[in-house]
């Protein structure tokens, strides 16, 4: 893929940095940017009356959805060289259209659902700071596929900690959370213009450092390219909108059979795996240039190589928080939330073996992307839902929160499962095609 016309750009030429230093870099940036979203949602707690607390959650869950689907995932299609004509300002400009698009689909679902004017003007200024985060994500895909992943971590961290003080700021002088969203969406505004977009960010050596003035950070709009790149990436938008359907059905089948209690302890220990969870997601982003490069390039045995590594990493996390759990889960549940929610000790270290799955899962879903095997995905994650829903219909009833657990379990397993068979019969397919092209005719 022809991300920019060598005419047009020049990049410094870097060394790039080693695995583990990539991780080291977005690990610190990921860990930041998730406590940046903790602390947004405790500060505004303090700050404001819990109606509006709820207003700002209800924008989230409405918004998070459609903005996930409408994503497409660019930045994994733009890195794996996913389309052969499309160059790094077509990606750009499909995402401000679909981004614009996820923006009129929320205003249209607050009018259908009779939101007032001050819940609807709520709602969409959490679609507007999420959207310009979209953004930013384009600008990380150009920096990931040039090994730049230092920049992404800076910018993380930049957006975060200004994103909290914008919110306090705004959020304390009004007594509105309206105007504090403001402020994390300007916040936002500012490092996506000031950083993200910044020629000594991107690593241009022939062009000005403002974006405006430079070509290959521009949007284009080419809309037989960007058919074709919609096409190829549309997959990827409905994996990513069946995985937030993941996460919500153990809590429908929770409420209902247990109530909200049982739903906010469940939500609560889950949240220990979210630690693990981010040095998977981590490790994922900062291996998958490789991945796609390698694959692409015919080179399997290191791309199985990496991937198996990978498999290990994640394996020992799970084995790691599933031990410490076992030893110690009480005295952590009673030091981060409170005592009665040390009660279902019980359930943490089941929970851990359902992540350890969950991250050898993420990480071969890493691998499916990096090998364009997108269409699969939505079967695969379509069996994970159904087995998901069957088993959380049968065992919460029966079991309870441990039933919760353990349907998460099977459905992480079939996930497991589908992805290395998903997987393997991509590579054979890939192997085959190259065998045909080296042979001679």
């Amino acid at each position: 893929m022809n991300v920019e016309s060598p005419t047009a750009l020049a990049i410094a030429q870097e060394k790039p940095a080693s695995l583990g230093a990539d991780f080291s870099w977005m690990f610190v940036g990921n860990a930041i940017y998730a406590g940046g979203q903790f602390v947004t949602l405790m500060l505004l707690a303090k700050l404001v009356r819990p109606e509006m607390v709820g207003q700002y959650a209800l924008g989230l869950a409405l918004v998070y959805p459609v903005m996930l689907f409408t994503n497409l995932q660019l930045r994994a299609v733009l890195i794996s060289n996913s389309h052969q004509h499309a160059v790094f300002g077509h990606y750009l400009g499909l995402r401000l259209l679909t981004t614009s698009l996820a923006l009129a689909i929320v205003f249209a679902i607050t009018q259908i659902l009779s939101y007032d004017r001050n819940l609807t003007t709520v709602v969409l200024m959490v679609g507007v700071a999420y959207g310009v985060e979209t953004i930013s994500d384009v600008y990380y895909a150009r920096l990931q596929l040039h090994d730049r992943m230092a920049e992404i971590s800076k910018s993380l961290i930049a957006r975060s900690l200004l994103s909290v003080l914008s919110l306090v700021f705004a959020t304390y002088v009004s007594r509105s959370v309206l105007w504090g969203i403001a402020g994390v969406a300007l916040a936002r505004g500012v490092i996506l213009f000031s950083y993200d977009m910044g020629g000594r960010t991107q690593g241009l050596t022939a062009q000005s450092k403002w974006f405006s003035r430079s070509e290959p950070l521009t949007p284009r709009f080419d809309f037989a390219v960007q058919r074709k790149v919609l096409w190829v990436s549309l997959p990827l938008g409905v994996v990513m909108l069946l995985g937030c359907l993941n996460s919500s059905i153990p809590n429908f089948f929770i409420k209902s059979a247990l109530g909200d209690r049982s739903v906010g302890v469940f939500a609560a220990i889950g949240l220990v795996v979210s630690i693990g969870n981010m040095a998977v997601v981590s490790l994922g982003q900062s291996a998958f240039t490789r991945l796609a490069r390698s694959y692409a390039a015919g080179n399997l045995a290191v791309f199985w190589s990496l991937l198996g590594k990978l498999l290990a990493l994640g394996m020992a996390i799970g084995l790691c928080g599933m031990l410490v759990s076992k030893l110690a889960g009480r005295e952590i549940l009673t030091m981060v939330f409170r005592p009665e929610y040390a009660q279902r000790a019980d359930l943490l270290p089941w929970i851990m073996v359902a992540g350890g799955v969950s991250f050898m899962a993420q990480f071969l879903g890493f691998g499916m992307t990096a090998a364009n095997l997108y269409k699969p995905q939505i079967g695969l994650n379509a069996a994970s839902i159904l087995s998901l829903f069957l088993t959380c219909y049968w065992l919460v009833p029966q079991r309870g929160l441990l039933g919760a657990v353990f349907a998460m379990l099977v459905a992480t397993i079939v996930q497991l499962a589908g992805s290395i068979i998903v997987l393997l019969r991509g590579v054979q397919l890939q192997t085959r095609l190259y065998t045909q092209r080296a042979e001679p005719a």
